[in-house]
């Protein structure tokens, strides 16, 4: 399935399910994949703001994302946050953010 696909499809679970955390989740890292990283932060904010995720691995995206839109701070209370929630993140993460 290619990127567009994946999107419509998402999309179409979010709407007929909008606390679809999966989709909102795939649809997240598809549109990194496509370099549209506004609209892949507005997936994460619902899925951590809204529906309350406990993935690390979203706070992870969020958090390597906000450190590339210059929010420093942003980027390490999610990276912190992703490292509570799996602290064998630290390892993946080593050397990646210099403050």
């Amino acid at each position: 399935m290619n990127p567009i696909e994946i999107i419509a499809e998402t999309t179409k679970a979010i709407a007929s399910n909008p606390t679809d955390a999966e989709a909102y989740k795939r649809r997240a890292i598809t549109l990194c994949q496509m370099q549209q990283y506004d609209e892949a932060i507005k997936d994460l904010d619902t899925l951590i703001d809204t529906l309350h995720t406990d993935d690390a691995e979203i706070y992870q995206l969020r958090g390597t994302l906000r450190m590339n839109h210059d929010d420093k701070k942003g980027a390490l209370d999610d990276m912190r946050c992703a490292l509570d929630l799996n602290p064998q993140l630290l390892e993946q993460m080593s050397g990646k953010f210099k403050v």
